[in-house]
């Protein structure tokens, strides 16, 4: 059961980012061009990423890995909003976070570093609402795919604070 959920996800997420695909061609989407304005607005993405946090799901010392998904949408260069979910294991609904993301592009160089903060609610296990706020650094290849990477310290309202890294791809629609 737990392989079909996973390809079940995976079949989807291709459908997803081939539909996105459209307006150019696959390979369009991965070549990076040195010239081109990365950073168009507004900008909407599908985020896949996979986690570590050094506590698990019941707050306790175990470190633990997952992946995730979001959405963010950049209505200005500078400023947008992110919805995301990540887990540790394939059960719905975990938990779910909004952030307000505020970055800033270096030129044409498809670097970008950003900061964020938000709030969310975890339904499983300790169902609790968590406060997060951190920082991160965006690698745009073109105007259509960018890869992430960033830190998070969240704030759950029972369990204890811990680190949240999140690595990944956005793929623009």
């Amino acid at each position: 059961m737990k392989k079909k959920c996973i390809m079940g996800t995976i079949v989807g997420l291709m459908l997803v980012m081939s539909a996105a695909a459209q307006d150019t061609g696959w390979t369009e989407r991965w070549r990076y061009d040195p010239n081109a304005d990365k950073f168009n607005a507004p900008d909407a993405t599908l985020d896949l990423f996979g986690t570590w946090a050094d506590r698990d799901r019941f707050g306790g010392e175990d470190d633990s890995f997952g992946g995730g998904l979001g959405f963010t949408m950049y209505f200005i260069r500078f400023l947008g909003i992110s919805a995301d979910s990540y887990i540790e294991e394939w059960k719905w609904p975990y938990r779910a976070n909004a952030s307000l993301l505020v970055r800033l592009p270096l030129g044409q160089t498809g670097l970008a570093p950003y900061g964020f903060g938000g709030g969310g609610r975890q339904w499983k296990y300790i169902p609790q609402y968590t406060a997060h706020a951190g920082a991160g650094l965006q690698l745009k290849l073109n105007p259509h795919t960018a890869l992430f990477g960033d830190w998070r310290r969240v704030f759950p309202e029972v369990t204890q604070d811990h680190h949240l890294v999140r690595f990944g791809l956005n793929v623009g629609f």
